[in-house]
């Protein structure tokens, strides 16, 4: 569950939870896995908004090439913008992938 905390404040150097902390399990192995369970889902979270960024763009391209309305929500990227999502994309992927290397290894 995605906590709907407003108060907590992102910080890059802690770790992305989707739980809420008095949730963590108190045994230090149980909790290095269910560290591991987030960062994968945060991971995997990320990817699929991405990719809908990203199809969300090319939909409003294709009706724009058509000369149709685009569909509510639809919205244009840059060509820049696009690069740096997919970009992006490619790292999260290898990222995903290492962390399933290293559980397969494990």
């Amino acid at each position: 569950m995605v906590s709907k905390n407003s108060t907590t404040r992102a910080r890059p150097s802690e770790t992305f939870w989707l739980g809420e902390p008095p949730r963590f399990p108190k045994d230090p192995q149980r909790n290095e896995r269910y560290a591991y369970l987030m960062r994968f889902a945060g991971t995997s979270v990320a990817i699929q908004v991405i990719r809908g960024l990203l199809k969300s763009s090319e939909a409003f391209n294709r009706a724009k090439a058509y000369n149709r309305l685009p569909e509510p929500g639809a919205l244009p990227l840059t060509p820049t913008q696009v690069d740096g999502l997919c970009a992006a994309l490619h790292f999260l992927h290898q990222y995903g992938d290492a962390m399933l290397m290293k559980e397969h290894e494990g």
